[in-house]
């Protein structure tokens, strides 16, 4: 183990030749295991992209409060996230602001149109560049998310192609975020976000260089991810862990902003199509040795609190 997250260059998995990309996989899948998160240089996502979706972020963020509310949709987590807002019971609530964005292209299926992650995306009317400052980037960062499901296909025995075939109407989203000064925050909040681990199957993170973001190693130790202006920081999410029976991890993660200036980030957290059935066995083609969870569809678990306030829901795993 070392004293921070490790780094992997992806570019031969991108565009080498089969060996190239299988020597790739593998290494992805060991930092999956052994991890859960890896920060990824080599990935192809353009310089321009990022660099606009942050400056979009940024002019969002400094619009007047009410201007910023006006693009809030709680009931779909769509659109503005004030600040302090999602507070667990018990816990201090996180130190940020973010927009919440849905995948581009809605589903053609209508039931699922009206799921929270399938909502249209509230975009400020007083701000009308900010949705292209950002969807392109949603584009890239959602394509090389396939690139690296396909990567973890091939480590574990599967066809390369059968993550994308298990997410044709995905209810990806993408969060931009903005973190105060951790002192501007502290008499409400002890983190950015409190540590949690992701629903998903992966996230792909673009952080500035502020830094704040830490994961919990499997030794208990909290290793720094340290930004690198080459690299974007992918994580296991809850969902990829269950289908791969606990071979891959999806560790605890958090976020403290000590560097005494605003932060921003903008992860994307890709996830499958709402009725895909998490089951190990349809990944690797046999039952586990040691079945460690049960079978779920994966829009049921990621819903659960809304599916509760709509009993007429009864989804059909594909």
């Amino acid at each position: 183990m070392t004293d921070r997250i490790p780094t992997l260059d992806f570019a031969s998995f991108r565009t080498g030749d089969a060996a190239a990309r299988r020597d790739v996989a593998n290494a992805l899948g060991a930092l999956f295991e052994n991890y859960g998160f890896v920060s990824l240089v080599g990935h192809g996502l353009p310089r321009p992209l990022i660099a606009d979706a942050f400056a979009a972020a940024e002019s969002f963020f400094a619009l007047p409060e009410p201007e910023k509310r006006a693009v809030q949709d709680r009931r779909n987590n769509r659109g503005y996230i004030p600040m302090f807002d999602g507070q667990r019971p018990g816990e201090k609530p996180s130190g940020n602001e973010a927009f919440s964005i849905g995948h581009p292209d809605r589903p053609a299926d209508p039931e699922l149109r009206e799921l929270p992650f399938h909502a249209e995306t509230p975009w400020p009317p007083a701000m009308p560049s900010m949705r292209a400052g950002i969807e392109p980037l949603y584009r890239a960062m959602f394509s090389l998310g396939e690139d690296i499901l396909s990567a973890a296909a091939l480590h574990l025995g599967a066809p390369e192609t059968f993550f994308a075939e298990m997410s044709r109407e995905t209810y990806s989203n993408m969060r931009v975020v903005h973190y105060p000064p951790q002192e501007a925050v502290a008499e409400t909040s002890d983190y950015g976000v409190v540590a949690h681990v992701d629903r998903g199957l992966i996230t792909l993170l673009i952080q500035d260089m502020n830094g704040g973001l830490s994961v919990r190693a499997p030794s208990g130790d909290w290793l720094p991810v340290v930004p690198d202006p080459e690299a974007i920081v992918i994580n296991v999410g809850a969902l990829l862990r269950r289908w791969t029976n606990g071979r891959y991890l999806a560790a605890l993660h958090r976020v403290t902003n000590t560097s005494g200036r605003e932060r921003y980030s903008i992860p994307l957290f890709v996830h499958p199509s709402f009725h895909t059935r998490i089951d190990p066995v349809t990944l690797v083609g046999q039952p586990p040795a040691a079945p460690e969870f049960e079978p779920i569809v994966a829009g049921e678990e990621t819903f659960a609190g809304f599916l509760r306030d709509r009993p007429s829901w009864r989804a059909t795993a594909a």
